[in-house]
């Protein structure tokens, strides 16, 4: 039921996320977690919605669920918990190395994971990170449930492919192939700003040949972009091979979008993006071939 007004909306605290939504059919309606991204575009005038529908405190759906085949990550898993989690130990630890850097401290305790996916903001760091390990969005309508990769998810800035009555519940991320390694950077001006450009990477090994690689890089346009040409181009290389990764992480203005800044050109973000993919590539394949003789 409605709670209160504010700013002229109704409030509501949906118990569950079948009743959220049935508050979006009903209402042309706004959804709100930790509220990091979606409050400032409501006080911005950016959004202007009849109803406010808060989903932070319906529960089970803030776990970090790490099984043998994949990691399930409830929606109102918030950055902060995602931060101490132990995912060091596991495949999926390059999504706590982009948490870490998440806006500043009271955006991570605030912040949810399905609240960033779903925002659909190409300045995001969890976006990239996810694309290259091949990230599944769990939607849901209180009814029924599908999966949409999140590769395919954003349309363009701020826009997904959420039905008007769906709902962000959760991320899925298969396990990794044996032998593979994910590394993810980013550049902003200060610390707990937003990206001017970030990046990830996966590499998968055999011995010490590349045999699958995602690239993925954020900020340079209005939905990240996966960069298979030079995915293509790392293949069959030795994973020890930098000069290689150099080369092709030089080509990475090709097939970016940027938009140029008073202080940060379509140049510079270009070769900022070459920078970042260089780190990254050596991260992955430091932790591809970790463990191997």
């Amino acid at each position: 039921m409605a709670m209160e007004a504010s700013n002229s909306s109704e409030f509501y605290r949906a118990a569950s996320f079948a009743e959220a939504a049935a508050l979006l059919r009903e209402h042309d309606a706004a959804i709100i977690a930790g509220g990091q991204s979606m409050m400032p575009l409501l006080r911005q005038g950016m959004i202007d919605k009849d109803v406010i529908v808060d989903i932070s405190t319906i529960e089970g759906h803030d776990e970090i669920d790490a099984g043998d085949d994949e990691l399930h990550l409830g929606a109102l898993v918030t950055h902060t918990e995602l931060v101490e989690s132990d995912l060091d130990e596991t495949p999926w630890r390059a999504l706590r190395d982009a948490a870490k850097v998440v806006g500043d401290r009271q955006v991570r305790n605030w912040g949810t994971v399905g609240g960033s996916v779903a925002h659909a903001d190409p300045s995001l760091d969890y976006p990239p990170t996810m694309i290259v390990m091949d990230a599944e969005v769990e939607c849901s309508n209180g009814e029924e449930t599908e999966y949409v990769p999140l590769e395919e998810f954003a349309l363009g800035e701020y826009v997904n492919v959420l039905d008007e009555d769906q709902l962000v519940t959760g991320v899925r991320i298969p396990r990794p192939p044996e032998g593979s390694g994910v590394g993810f950077e980013k550049f902003g001006w200060r610390e707990a700003d937003y990206s001017l450009v970030n990046v990830a990477a996966r590499l998968t090994v055999d011995g010490t040949e590349i045999t699958e690689a995602r690239v993925c890089v954020g900020c340079m346009g209005p939905t990240p972009i996966r960069m298979e040409e030079m995915e293509e181009a790392l293949v069959g290389s030795d994973v020890d091979d930098t000069d290689r990764q150099q080369r092709v992480a030089e080509h990475v203005g090709e097939f970016t979008q940027p938009v140029g800044e008073q202080q940060a050109s379509v140049e510079y973000k270009n070769r900022l993006a070459e920078r970042l993919l260089v780190k990254a590539l050596g991260t992955a394949a430091e932790r591809a071939t970790e463990g191997a003789e």
